[in-house]
């Protein structure tokens, strides 16, 4: 039996068109699991995009509320801010008031002077003192 050329390359044929069968079957399942791994990441892309705009829409749902709280907080301020000048008005009232009945009552026993000036006793969040600018 001799091998005539002409089997010999119908044989390196089918060895060649086998082989790319098997390397487009490979290119069609890289394909398809490229195209599953897009479409995934489409999906992410899509909920990130939602939850952004979600997440806008909330935040211009919650302005109104944070802007009253930081009314409100500006309100507090306030009231504190003005607590603390009517302590310091009515300590200074008092202070001059003390010093005049104590300069009138000089004449009265001492013992009944020291029980009638207790010191008041001031809150430490009175305490405080104020800011210099």
């Amino acid at each position: 039996m001799i091998i005539t050329l002409q089997t010999v390359l119908i044989g390196v044929l089918i060895l060649v068109t086998l082989q790319l069968l098997f390397i487009g079957f490979y290119v069609i399942t890289v394909l398809k699991e490229l195209k599953k791994t897009v479409n995934t990441a489409q999906k992410v892309i899509n909920d990130v995009d939602e939850t952004v705009k979600g997440g806008l829409e909330k935040m211009v749902v919650m302005e109104k509320p944070l802007q009253a709280l930081a009314a409100i907080t500006a309100a507090v301020t306030g009231a504190v801010k003005a607590g603390g000048v009517i302590r310091r008005t009515t300590q200074s009232i008092i202070g001059a008031a003390s010093a005049e009945s104590s300069g009138s009552n000089s004449n009265s026993d001492s013992s009944e002077d020291s029980k009638s000036k207790k010191k008041i006793k001031i809150p430490k969040f009175f305490k405080r003192k104020a800011k210099k600018d």
